[in-house]
């Protein structure tokens, strides 16, 4: 409970500081002339505009092309407080605004973030599950379609049921499987994203067929099997964290290659006996050909925004799996994920 009433605190003051009202599935927002904001100068902000980066930049508001229901997202959270940071820290005129473009499993938002022009002034959510997508459905949001600014999490998979399902480890959940094709149902957000991909491995690791069913958000898949309403989930353990501490769900497994610190009395996909692993990054881009002192730019105030103190305080009781990577390194995290997937869709295509 302590976890959720923080979540709820930062979500409110969050919301509160971004800038703008969220955009539900609009264009770009008009140009705000709010005021200046004052500078903190409690903590250390060592940001160096690069000498080619546009004197002006940014001139107007920074869109963010956020493609699932962010109602909850600890992503999102995360997100609005590193952007008003900067904001605050760069004395930015403008602010960064959410635009949520959910559905088709973020197809609608990443197509429009990889077709949107590369001025510096649109960025967007780019989970390496994400690439999974557009190998499998031919999209466009491939690895070289972005630039990728900043990694701000990394979390493994996880499959969970309600705490009063009668299966206990990931072994019941597939037997029973296997006993009853089509009928034991699991949650994912996308049944050809990261989700979707390691269920269909336990599939064929398992010899099982699960009735998938796809959700808009986490948020619902997790009341939909806390209610009893869907047999099992899978998602990723930053997800699940207070639902399971409230005692609403229990977990089956994880996807990691190790254990995780929050469940380690879970065991890995692997340990009981499935060669599978599954680990979403979620990244910041920017379409390809931004300008790159404009991506070298939003990459460090990131990471001095994800090193103020002030903002490690305000979440500190936020369930995040906080894994930065600046701009080279989650570059080629991306395109070496990408070039794995597409290795994998060549042996063993998903769709």
């Amino acid at each position: 409970m302590k976890r959720l009433m923080a979540m709820l605190l930062a979500l409110t003051l969050s919301a509160g500081m971004f800038g703008c009202a969220d955009v539900q599935n609009g264009d770009n927002p008009q140009e705000s002339e709010s005021s200046q904001v004052a500078l903190d100068t409690s903590t250390s902000w060592d940001v160096v505009r690069p000498d080619n980066l546009p004197a002006d930049y940014p001139n107007t508001e920074i869109r963010f092309i956020y493609p699932f229901n962010s109602s909850g997202s600890t992503t999102v959270i995360y997100f609005r407080l590193l952007a008003e940071k900067i904001k605050q820290m760069e004395g930015w005129k403008y602010s960064v605004v959410l635009n949520q473009r959910e559905g088709a499993g973020g197809d609608i938002g990443w197509t429009a973030a990889a077709e949107a022009e590369a001025d510096g002034y649109t960025i967007t959510f780019t989970p390496t599950s994400m690439l999974i997508k557009a190998i499998g459905e031919s999209r466009p949001y491939t690895g070289d379609a972005f630039e990728y600014i900043c990694n701000l999490t990394s979390s493994p998979g996880v499959i969970a049921v309600a705490a009063n399902s009668p299966y206990e480890t990931l072994e019941d959940l597939l037997q029973a499987a296997q006993a009853s094709p089509g009928v034991v149902s699991i949650g994912v957000t996308s049944s050809t994203g990261g989700e979707g991909l390691a269920v269909m491995q336990l599939e064929k690791a398992s010899g099982t067929d699960l009735n998938m069913v796809p959700f808009n958000s986490g948020t619902e898949i997790i009341a939909a099997v806390s209610g009893g309403h869907c047999d099992a989930l899978c998602l990723n353990v930053g997800d699940i964290i207070t639902p399971v501490e409230d005692g609403s769900l229990k977990v089956l497994a994880v996807g990691s290659e190790e254990r995780s610190a929050e469940f380690p009395d879970a065991p890995t996909y692997q340990e009981c006996g499935y060669d599978v692993v599954q680990v979403n990054s979620r990244a910041i881009a920017a379409p390809a050909g931004t300008d790159p002192a404009i991506v070298q730019y939003l990459s460090d105030c990131f990471k001095a925004a994800a090193n103020s103190p002030d903002v490690q305080q305000q979440i500190a009781d936020i369930p995040l799996e906080l894994d930065f990577m600046s701009h080279e390194e989650v570059q080629a995290l991306f395109m070496d994920s990408y070039e794995e997937y597409l290795t994998l869709w060549n042996t063993s295509p998903w769709m």
